[in-house]
């Protein structure tokens, strides 16, 4: 454990792997259901047992393909029970799992596996075209592996190795993985240049499902809708990890799930949590479908800037309480969330510190702010990552004075409630005053028929720097720009109103605001095309 890892408190940790984690589940729950699959019109239910039973076999192989502790295998495939079996067999022989996101072209899958070195590559064949473009590092030591759900002859197919799992009823096995040992590498999602892959280590694992778990209440009765990617780690914590822990379940679907099905899903299947990014809930705000169910308790947010007339609107209508919270891949997932109790919430805070790290506002100078002071947000913690794969240099900066510095300003209040100003390369300094985009768009979005917003700073010969806002409107529907103005004037002071005002479906070539796999908004491509498509014809 490296010295930003260790806050100033101790942290009893009751396993020593992810693995023996689920190991303890399954001896104690053998017959409970763990996993519920959907794939089109097929769905398939694993008890506990079942899914370790299908764990070992592969485990078994991988033993077999004389991989060693510590060996990489990069997994491109979309959320399944196959994908999680591949990825606990691979924890549980001391192996390191890479995701990779599958919507992602040939030439940036290529990057993350020649950067990461993976003995294995294993991948869905609906892949194959990707797959066969890929140029690897002829020095890369690897073998290509795909898993379908055709039983054919095909050795390559790794799903062959258990297709005739129900005959197996012993868990037997040898465990080679330690809390301190990798366990994934999730690389980001590379809005500022090349992705970088975020080391993940088992401890880092348990302690962040760990303290979701508790801080949500989770139990044996728990069950989670999974609705965001396996290949990143919102997905992999607070929707299998955390429910895992409480010893609870989880629903996946293969497909990507139509939102038009959300609550059909969530009533049939008795989901009582979800995590998702803010687009999400105005997704579901836009649709003319109602509730069903009676089972959902919550709904974990973050990701992304989450509007507070989305979040006002969404709990009126569904009377579901949003928790909104704020993590990086860095964090594993989440560093703080709202409290659990509805009255405790403040709306618009990313919330208080979870239990098993420390969050700190900082200046230049590494000087703690008090309160209500802006700095950067740094965060110490067991859930924070061990390094960046191949990018010593990198990892200096980010552990520096032994936190992790996020590049995300914010500040705290005197409650110990955090709120996030944006990060630091979006600041505007305009006049000499700093400005964080955050707070103009949090008043945008609470005017009429905003879908998305985003404030970007351009070039002014006496200012430095103007504000530029960019509108996505719903349905494209026309809106008063100066209407906009007057109403920005009543919530924020005069210097932080926009000076222009740009309506993407007025525009050519920007008719959508660009958003990255993970649904954030691509500040820089906004930027970019204002620089080289409105600047340039002026």
């Amino acid at each position: 454990m490296k010295k930003h890892q260790k806050p100033d408190f101790d942290f009893e940790f009751k396993y020593n792997s992810t693995f023996e984690l689920l190991l303890k589940r399954a001896l104690d729950n053998k017959d409970k259901e763990f996993i519920i699959s959907i794939h089109k019109n097929e769905t398939e239910r694993l008890t506990y047992g079942k899914f370790l039973s299908k764990v070992i076999v592969v485990a078994n192989y991988f033993n077999n393909l004389q991989l060693k502790k510590g060996s990489r295998i990069c997994l491109i495939m979309p959320n399944s029970a196959d994908l999680l079996i591949l990825e606990y067999a691979a924890f549980c022989k001391g192996l390191t799992v890479v995701p990779i996101n599958y919507n992602l072209s040939s030439e940036e899958i290529n990057y993350i596996i020649n950067d990461s070195h993976p003995k294995i590559i294993i991948y869905d064949l609906e892949f194959k075209n990707k797959i066969d473009l890929l140029k690897l590092n002829p020095e890369n030591d690897h073998q290509k592996k795909f898993i379908t759900r055709y039983n054919n002859n095909d050795d390559s197919n790794i799903f062959n190795v258990y297709k005739d799992i129900n005959t197996l009823n012993t868990y037997d096995i040898e465990i080679n993985s330690n809390l301190d040992d990798e366990a994934l590498i999730i690389y980001t999602s590379g809005t500022s240049g090349k992705p970088k892959g975020c080391i993940l280590t088992h401890r880092n694992m348990l302690a962040d499902g760990q303290a979701i778990a508790e801080w949500f209440e989770f139990n044996n009765d728990t069950r989670t809708l999974c609705l965001l990617p396996l290949f990143h780690n919102n997905g992999q914590i607070p929707t299998f990890l955390a429910p895992l822990w409480a010893g609870g379940s989880t629903i996946f679907s293969r497909d990507e799930i139509s939102f038009f099905s959300f609550w059909d899903l969530v009533n049939e299947y008795s989901a009582t949590w979800t995590s998702v990014i803010p687009t999400i809930l105005s997704v579901l705000l836009s649709l003319q479908y109602e509730r069903k169910d009676n089972t959902m308790k919550g709904i974990i947010c973050g990701g992304a800037l989450l509007p507070r007339t989305v979040q006002e609107e969404f709990e009126s209508r569904f009377g579901i309480p949003i928790y909104e919270g704020y993590g990086l891949t860095e964090t594993t997932s989440f560093a703080t969330f709202n409290p659990l109790k509805i009255e405790e919430r403040k709306i618009g805070s990313i919330g208080k510190t979870l239990p098993v790290n420390m969050v700190g506002i900082f200046d230049e100078n590494f000087n703690e702010l008090p309160v209500g002071e802006v700095g950067e947000i740094c965060i110490k913690g067991y859930n924070v990552f061990s390094e960046y794969n191949n990018l010593p240099e990198n990892t200096n900066q980010a552990f520096r004075n032994d936190w992790f510095h996020s590049g995300d300003f914010g500040y705290k209040d005197s409650d110990g409630f955090f709120y996030f100003r944006g990060r630091k390369d979006d600041l505007i300094i305009r006049g000499g005053e700093n400005i964080y985009p955050r707070e103009i768009e949090n008043v945008v979005y609470m005017y009429p028929n905003v879908k998305d917003c985003v404030v970007i700073g351009g070039p002014h010969k006496i200012m430095g720097e103007e504000l530029i806002l960019f509108v996505e409107t719903v349905d494209n529907k026309p809106i008063d720009k100066q209407s906009l103005i007057d109403f920005c004037s009543e919530h924020i002071a005069k210097y932080k109103i926009p000076s222009k005002i740009y309506i993407t479906y007025e525009l050519e070539g920007l008719k959508h605001i660009p958003k990255g796999p993970t649904n954030k908004i691509l500040r820089k491509e906004v930027k970019k095309y204002y620089i080289e498509n409105i600047l340039k014809d002026k």
